[in-house]
């Protein structure tokens, strides 16, 4: 019984040798264009502000900057990547079509270096910044 206690303890005591630093909030941020997580910070992607409103043709953006039917109009960019963010899987429809468009779940995190854009239509991107405490 008492080896079981201490082979616990060594376990707790010596994961803390492999941690690689705690976490401090530091900011919130809205983003639109590209911008890249600095160095000994990470991000956390909490939602999306989508500036697109359904139209006969596809999607329009509010800002009007675009006017596109295509899967990148609702989606952000991930290292230049178009990317859905949202909860699970969504039905959609569209010219009498059915189809699923699959989603990367919310929170999303994201490295130093990484980048990060609102994607074709100025989508907003709520994040939230933390600096990584060693």
């Amino acid at each position: 019984m008492k080896a079981s206690f201490l082979f616990f303890g060594l376990m707790v005591f010596s994961g803390g040798f492999l941690a690689q630093g705690n976490l401090q909030f530091n900011q919130v941020k809205l983003v639109t264009n590209q911008e890249t997580v600095p160095i000994g910070k990470v991000w956390k992607v909490e939602s999306v502000i989508y500036n697109i409103v359904p139209t006969a043709t596809g999607y329009q953006s509010t800002a009007g900057s675009c006017n596109s039917v295509c899967y990148e109009s609702t989606a952000i960019e991930v290292a230049g990547v178009p990317t859905k963010v949202g909860q699970g899987t969504q039905p959609a429809s569209y010219s009498n079509l059915v189809y699923t468009h699959t989603y990367t779940m919310l929170p999303l995190w994201l490295p130093a270096g990484a980048t990060l854009s609102g994607g074709t239509c100025l989508n907003k991107v709520s994040v939230i910044e933390f600096n990584i405490i060693p």
